[in-house]
């Protein structure tokens, strides 16, 4: 009894101090609502940009209409399956790799595509019309067996008839082709002394070299521009003087992850940003001739794995198309000049980010 008398009083003495202790009115902070801001959704696409998309993912090879904003499959002959290895684009012709197999297709309604012979990955000829065909064959002296094949218009092979002879050969292991280069193929080159150089198919020498100290599985090139990342730096190369620089990354960004493709003129390099603490990847812009990079507003989302290439540029030179994520699978579009990104409306169903390459439409 006597706690519980010593218990009322306390609580009667609280009560009575409450005005004396408690803070004015004025200065009482209410309760604040939580408000989340609803993530920007994309703007969908609502110009015509006169460009066929081929989307090369692990459910076949697909053909988008993106001014009909229709999806159609291209028929692989046999059904050809297998992984995604890749996309190039030559004048018109896409070539695929399938279940190491290379196949073309020009887009043909109802057409399937064209066997080209044994293949792991593709690569686009510094000359025009023509792929080089990379076949691993897991002998380490000749660990790549290389072809350069001249493709017509309805992509069948026309050995011979583009002028010049077709070029072949094998390298060895450590020397893994990356990109078509004038004179050959651009390769890189394992080891301490290694780095980017220009294989010659005629001597079977290595020429012209640009050091790149990391492994480097993209490499992006067009004529004598060379483009790769190096850890998180990108550097721009240049095969006629041997010299490079390291392009400073877009504020807000943390540096690189890929090289992207070269625009058709060579004077802008689309490349993808890296994932960083506080920021996702995104689509960058980079002017070749002054080596600065800017972030495309709305494209956040970007990828720059499992594809190959991950970006296309229309033929036009004007459009900028990229696989995206957040929510779901989507097909980035961004025209030069505009203020941000937007989404290719259509449906492509795919577990992985898709290759990609362009044509004009039929």
């Amino acid at each position: 009894m006597l706690a519980l008398g010593a218990l009322v009083a306390g609580l009667l003495a609280m009560r009575a101090a409450a005005p004396f202790v408690a803070p004015p009115p004025s200065v009482r902070v209410a309760p604040v609502a939580t408000v989340t801001a609803p993530a920007p959704r994309p703007v969908p696409l609502a110009e015509a940009t006169g460009t066929s998309l081929y989307l090369g993912g692990d459910d076949g090879l697909l053909r988008v209409d993106v001014d009909r904003r229709s999806v159609r499959r291209v028929p692989l002959p046999g059904g050809a399956a297998g992984p995604d290895n890749g996309l190039v684009g030559r004048d018109g012709v896409v070539v695929a790799v399938r279940g190491g197999m290379a196949y073309a297709t020009a887009g043909r309604p109802g057409r399937p595509a064209v066997p080209l012979g044994p293949a792991s990955y593709a690569l686009a000829s510094a000359r025009p019309g023509r792929v080089w065909l990379v076949e691993e064959t897991g002998d380490p002296h000749r660990w790549s067996r290389v072809r350069e094949v001249a493709l017509g218009r309805t992509g069948a092979l026309v050995e011979g008839a583009l002028g010049g002879a077709a070029a072949r050969g094998t390298l060895p292991l450590g020397r893994r082709p990356v990109a078509g280069a004038p004179g050959g193929l651009l390769v890189h080159v394992a080891g301490a002394v290694g780095g980017l150089a220009i294989w010659n198919p005629r001597t079977g020498r290595l020429e012209r070299r640009l050091a790149a100290r990391t492994p480097l599985t993209v490499v992006a090139a067009r004529g004598q521009a060379v483009a790769w990342v190096e850890r998180s730096a990108l550097h721009l190369g240049d095969l006629a003087t041997g010299r490079d620089q390291m392009v400073p990354p877009p504020p807000g960004t943390d540096g690189f992850a890929a090289p992207g493709v070269f625009s058709p003129d060579g004077r802008t390099l689309a490349a993808v940003t890296s994932v960083g603490f506080s920021t996702r990847p995104a689509l960058a812009l980079v002017d070749t001739a002054r080596a600065s990079a800017v972030r495309v507003a709305g494209s956040d989302g970007a990828l720059s794995d499992r594809c190959s290439p991950c970006l296309a540029w229309s033929p036009a030179g004007d459009w900028v198309f990229f696989s995206r994520i957040g929510p779901g699978f989507g097909i980035g579009a961004y025209r030069l000049g505009q203020p941000q990104a937007v989404t290719v409306p259509v449906d492509v169903l795919s577990s992985f980010p898709p290759s990609f390459a362009t044509t004009r439409p039929e």
